[in-house]
């Protein structure tokens, strides 16, 4: 127990840092946080410096949450309650993201992060919503709705072979990312969103 306590601050720190913000200061010479939305996340990098900095920042938001989750099955594969404990790292590492105790717990929106976890916890949904994210981008150019229509369908996936701590799981990170993407969504009633 005192193991996995210790694992989940240290997945909570490692999905703190600031990737965007750090390539942002690195490559770009800004504050990303003082550009365009002001968000830290990979869609404000691509949009106030370059698309490369923007897939960098998507590869390593999402992979400081996936491979903790990978880790977290390698280390405790043989505890009795595994399932609840990946998704518990699952759960602290968009957390971490979205409330970095680096930056005054004022963080991303935790798209990337939360659809890397999904891909850890289970390849298939994973798969799937990548690919309803990539369908509802082409269609709509616009992050804010390819996220939300793709952790929504990680819900309606799993309902009908998961169990219920995963749907669960699904049900509040959907929440979760709809209240972070609120402004959004209120851009999106506008007509204001910008394309991307």
């Amino acid at each position: 127990m005192i193991i996995q306590i210790i694992f989940l601050i240290i997945t909570y720190l490692i999905s703190s840092i600031a990737f965007g913000l750090f390539l942002g200061k690195i490559f770009a010479k800004i504050d990303i946080r003082e550009h365009g939305s002001k968000n830290i996340g990979a869609t404000n990098v691509a949009r106030v410096t370059n698309k490369k900095l923007g897939l960098a920042t998507l590869l390593l938001d999402g992979l400081k949450g996936g491979a903790m989750v990978i880790i977290a099955r390698l280390i405790f594969y043989n505890s009795d309650n595994l399932e609840i404990f990946l998704i518990i790292v699952a759960a602290i590492a968009v957390i971490g993201h979205i409330f970095p105790i680096y930056l005054k717990f004022k963080g991303g929106k935790g798209v990337a992060t939360s659809i890397a976890t999904i891909m850890a916890l289970d390849p298939y949904i994973g798969v799937a919503i990548s690919l309803i994210w990539i369908v509802a981008f082409i269609l709509f150019r616009i992050s804010a709705i390819s996220s939300l229509t793709a952790i929504f369908s990680a819900i309606i996936i799993s309902i009908f072979y998961n169990s219920i701590a995963y749907n669960v799981f699904y049900f509040l990170l959907f929440i979760l990312l709809l209240f972070r993407h609120k402004d959004n969504i209120t851009r999106l009633i506008q007509g204001s969103e910008n394309k991307l």
